[in-house]
């Protein structure tokens, strides 16, 4: 399975795309939350929180403050 470097997958996304990114990325792995409804900066935190369980999961892992994730963890429209 091949990886993706979270912050090169953002660093590829307009800035004004990134908050619809993590909103996505919430949607997959917590939809449990109501991430529409979240402010933005509770989306921040609940996306580094969900990065670390990922890795914790064995489906990330942390790599020189950054995290190298499984393609199938990115949301479809976002996958490299």
């Amino acid at each position: 399975m091949s990886t993706v470097r979270w912050s090169a997958l953002e660093a590829a996304l307009p800035l004004n795309e990134l908050p619809a990114f993590h909103r996505a990325f919430l949607k997959l792995h917590r939809p449990e939350l109501a991430v529409e409804t979240l402010p933005l900066r509770r989306v921040q935190q609940y996306v580094s929180q969900t990065l670390h369980l990922l890795a914790q999961a064995g489906k990330a892992r942390a790599v020189e403050g950054d995290f190298e994730l499984e393609a199938d963890c990115i949301p479809p429209p976002y996958r490299p």
